[in-house]
Order: C-alpha cells, then structure tokens, then sequence
C-alpha cells in the first residue's frame, strides 16, 4: 500500500515530467472515407512486417518470438461520397512455416450520416479500437488481426466513440462447438484544452461471450466483462523541438465475470494502470505501474493477469500481480506511408521480484493507387 500511494504521489508531483498509454496510431488502418474521391477505384496495400521477442520466464505469461508479415491488398470503390467499399485478401506468413497462417477474403462497406460512420464486415478493429494493454493486447495485431461484425465510429476534435460486435465464430444446429461473440465500446472525450494542457476522460468496455442454444457442446455458458475508466493529462512543449510533450494516464480497471457457471478461478477482479510519458521527436518513453487483485483480461496481454495463460503452467495462479514497466518507443517515418518503428519493454514483477523484457520491429506499409473513375470508365 505504501508503494502504491507513492506512486500515485509521484506521478502527479511530477506530471511535467513523464507521460502515458501506448501510442498504437502507425499501426491503425482504418478505412477513410474520402468525399473527392466519388465514383474512384483504388488498389490499396496494407503491409505489416514484424518481430517480437518475449523473454519471459515467469509462470503467467510465456516466452516465444513472433517473427513474419502480413499482406493484404484490396480494390477500394468509392460509390458516394459517404460510402466506401473495399474487398481483397488477408495474408499472413509466420517465418519458418511452409504454409500461410492464414488466407482470408476480406469485405467491409463503410457508410458515413452527419459525423457518425458505420462498419459492416470487416471491422476497424484490433489496435483500432484504442483500447488500453489491459483490455486489449498489442500482440493482437499480429496473431488476431480481423474482426467481422458492425460498428458504429463518432470521431471529432472533442470525441472518438467506437462501438463494436465481433462475430468471433459461427455455430449450426448440432455443431459440437460453442459461437463465440465479442464486443465493447471505447470512448475518449476531450473534458479541456487550451494551449498549456489538454484533459481526457477515456472510458472503456470490453465483453465477451461464449455459449448458444443449437449446440450439443457439454461446455457450460461463459460470458465475461472488463471495463476501463481513466483519466488523461497532456501538457504540449513544443510542436517543433526534440521534447514535444508530456503525458500522464490513469486508469482503475475491473472485471466481472457473470457467467450462470462459475468456471474461472475468480469472479470478479480490479487493477490500477498508471503511466507516465515523456514524447521526444520520433521516441517516447514511457513508465508504467500495474497492480492487479484477481483480474483476469478477455483480450488483454497475459502479464497483467492474476491467471496463468501460460502453456507449460495452466491453472496457475496469482491472486495479486505488480509491475513495473518501462517502455521506450521509437518511430522513423521513411516515406509517406511507409515507416519503421522498434520497442524496448523491460519490465520488473516486484511479487516475484524478477527482472524480464521484450523487444520488436515492425515495418508498416499503406500505399494508396489510383486506377480508374467508374463514370468515366462507362462513357468511354
């Protein structure tokens, strides 16, 4: 208790001086809509080029690399001003495996009323949905990319809401297997600004379910829910130097589990997520403190959890988890749509007292190319 209180104290003693919550925007491909663009069709290409090493050997969370890309072009059909059709394929290659992981076709119609946009098919999703490590883990965006469902997206200079459902699997009648469903909002509203400083109340819920009534599963009914409620200060230095801003973000995380049969080893946990950030020109970093009291995480990265998602340590438990983080990030833009960027994310578990960390590259790649007008294309 008394390391918490003084980290809690540090951080607000100090808030010009460190900063925040992952900065994930290189690796959003959200699908823009663009007004000039009516009556357009583009080939567009999304390149992710990654390698992650987790040196971890602890007893919740295990140590591998990820080591491949993915490749998905698509044809994108602009049919109205505020309608945006894409469809192509979704490639993604493991280095050291003959065969794709996985070859998937891809189709989504995004349509825009007034400052609202809606998603059916494949999602802005993954790292898209701004959601904080404990919900929702970076990793993700490299081994559980898509998602398909709807979406509802209200975007403005005071607000980012993004609601979602993510049809995960799909049963018929008899089906020995259970349908699995995903969903959540997250919400980031500007509270004030002015030229000194900017405050944002980030609110964050991420739920889950797992079940049906047409199976012959013996598999009990599961549905779990995390939620987020956070507070942000950014205070700017200079758009143009080598120190650009600092940043703190809080957050108190929850988890509820509400299944009718309790399976899990908890059924209901909560967490405190402090970060403080300090972003330079092209590096930010970064400092975290997490302590967590029986969470367990739907999406989120396996070190904050009180339950082991280790392979060769199931059941393992650990009713409260405490970690220091420290991140530095580091991005280089090479061309318009084509940048690199590299993390260094050594970490310190005061339970355990053990001292691990991860490291990565990713090359991210999204050129746009014009083909062709369809109503000049009919008149000829």
């Amino acid at each position: 208790m008394i390391r918490i209180v003084f980290i809690i104290f540090f951080q607000f003693a100090f808030v010009g001086t460190v900063l925040a919550q992952l900065d994930n925007s290189l690796f959003e491909d959200r699908k823009v809509l663009h007004p000039e663009r009516s009556s357009r069709v583009y080939l567009g290409v999304d390149f992710l080029g990654f390698t992650r090493n987790n040196e971890y050997f602890n007893q919740i969370a295990d140590g591998y690399t990820l080591f491949g890309y993915q490749f998905s072009p698509h044809l994108t059909y602009y049919p109205a001003e505020n309608v945006r059709v894409d469809a192509g394929i979704f490639l993604h290659k493991d280095f050291g495996m003959s065969d794709y992981y996985t070859v998937a076709a891809t189709f989504s119609v995004k349509i825009k009323r007034d400052k609202m946009q809606f998603v059916f098919g494949n999602l802005d999703g993954s790292l898209n949905h701004r959601l904080i490590e404990p919900l929702y883990d970076f990793e993700r965006v490299m081994n559980d990319r898509l998602e398909t469902g709807i979406q509802a997206i209200w975007n403005t200079d005071k607000t980012f809401l993004d609601l979602w459902i993510n049809w995960e699997t799909m049963i018929y009648p008899g089906d020995n297997k259970q349908e699995e469903v995903s969903g959540g909002f997250s919400l980031d509203y500007l509270l004030s600004a002015s030229e000194n400083f900017e405050v944002r109340l980030p609110v964050q819920t991420v739920l889950y379910h797992k079940g049906g009534q047409i199976d012959v599963s013996p598999a009990p009914l599961v549905s779990f829910m995390n939620n987020a409620l956070g507070l942000s200060v950014r205070i700017p230095v200079s758009e143009a130097g080598f120190l650009r801003a600092f940043r703190t973000d809080n957050y108190y995380v929850h988890f509820l589990d509400f299944s009718f049969e309790k399976v899990q080893p908890y059924t209901s946990g909560s967490g405190i997520y402090l970060n403080l950030t300090a972003e330079f020109k092209n590096i930010d970093f970064m400092t975290s403190y997490w302590r967590g009291d029986e969470f367990i995480s739907i999406k989120g990265a396996a070190l904050y959890q009180s339950v082991s998602n280790s392979f060769k340590n199931p059941g393992y438990t650990e009713d409260q988890r405490e970690l220091l983080i420290f991140r530095l990030m580091h991005n280089i833009k090479i061309l318009d749509n084509l940048h690199l960027s590299s993390r260094f994310e050594p970490f310190y578990d005061l339970g355990n007292s053990k001292f691990e960390f991860s490291h990565g590259l990713y090359l991210n790649y999204r050129p746009d190319f014009y083909l062709f007008n369809v109503k000049e294309a009919s008149y000829d």
